[in-house]
């Protein structure tokens, strides 16, 4: 179980403006348009220049495949000058590894990783501690799409996931990226405190993520953020290359509750 740091990660400042922009906290959950390395390269620098206009503080990267050391979510990492981490369960010897990744604007302070059971190709969970102003908030991310997908299966890794984070949270914010094939309701009252910033389901990702199921989403505590909006994130087409749907955006403010020890 492994959270890779790819690269060095950045310690800009953040923006410069009014104090309640601080406070505001832009995370994106998404999909690459493809998976396939020859597919990928046609439209990098497209998903590239969208991400540069959309400026999310951070991004969680569903299903991202880690082929001879060549990693798209950290190739864009590195074009962004955001950091990133890769969180699996592969073995650094594997010549393909299978996971998620994290990637961030903010200065990190902390990251983490478990494996929810039942475990599966895509199983492993992380986390980052990032400084948003004077506040340090908590992001997880996580794929809850175990394979079988049945309501026993989804439970368990939810309730590992909800184990992990009150463990690690320390009190801090927190918030939880990712791919949920749970419904709406089974997904809300399994988080208890989180409210998913899409109130309802959307339509599927490029590459299927959002098939079945509540779909890519970022679950905020409600204790602790105000959801301000949430928007879907757009590939638009490229000459014979369609448009999809790559996942969806949220901007959240953090409210004024001191954090306490849970």
């Amino acid at each position: 179980m492994l959270a890779v740091p790819a690269l060095a990660r950045p310690q800009a400042p953040p923006a410069t403006g009014l104090a309640t922009e601080v406070r505001q906290l832009t995370v994106a959950a998404l999909e690459l348009p493809s998976r396939d390395e020859g597919q990928w390269k046609q439209r990098r620098e497209q998903v590239l220049q969208l991400l540069t206009d959309l400026q999310p503080d951070v991004i969680s990267v569903q299903q991202v495949l880690q082929q001879q050391g060549r990693n798209p979510a950290c190739w864009l990492a590195s074009r962004l000058r955001y950091s990133c981490d890769f969180v699996t369960a592969d073995p650094p010897s594997q010549p393909v590894r299978h996971g998620n990744a994290m990637l961030s604007r903010l200065p990190v302070s902390e990251d983490g990783v478990t494996l929810l059971h039942p475990p599966g190709t895509f199983s492993a969970a992380g986390m980052m501690r990032l400084r948003l102003g004077d506040n340090d908030v908590n992001v997880y991310i996580a794929r809850l799409r175990p394979d079988p997908d049945d309501a026993n299966a989804r439970q368990h890794q939810t309730s590992d996931l909800m184990t992990w984070i009150g463990a690690t949270a320390e009190g801090m914010p927190s918030l939880i990226a990712g791919d949920f094939s749970a419904s709406t309701v089974e997904l809300v009252r399994s988080t208890p405190g989180f409210q998913p910033a899409r109130r309802n389901p959307g339509a599927p990702a490029a590459s299927g993520g959002g098939a079945s199921g509540h779909g890519l989403d970022v679950l905020f505590q409600v204790k602790h953020f105000g959801g301000i909006r949430q928007q879907a994130i757009l590939l638009p087409a490229d000459g014979d290359l369609p448009g999809l749907r790559l996942g969806v955006m949220a901007t959240l403010r953090l409210q004024d509750v001191p954090a306490t020890t849970e």
